[in-house]
């Protein structure tokens, strides 16, 4: 896998988690970290992290939520 890491949109993705469901940061880090949706914003070749961070953590809600990102009505074909 191309790894990519783009800190700040990390740290977006992570303040809205915290903001939205009332967890501390770290918690809200092992979180994105731990979910399929943060291996795919990490792989350059895939080019999710030119995404806006909402629409990305729209993405790790739906997971979250049902397991699957794929869920969320943004989901666009990722595969």
């Amino acid at each position: 896998m191309n790894t990519y890491i783009n800190i700040s949109l990390i740290s977006m993705i992570v303040r809205l988690i915290v903001e939205r469901n009332d967890i501390e940061e770290q918690e809200a880090i092992f979180a994105f970290y731990d979910s399929k949706i943060a291996e795919k914003v990490a792989d350059r070749d895939m080019g999710l992290y030119l995404l806006s961070p909402y629409l990305i953590y729209e993405l790790w809600n739906a997971e979250r939520q049902t397991g699957d990102f794929r869920h969320s009505p943004y989901f666009g074909g990722i595969q």
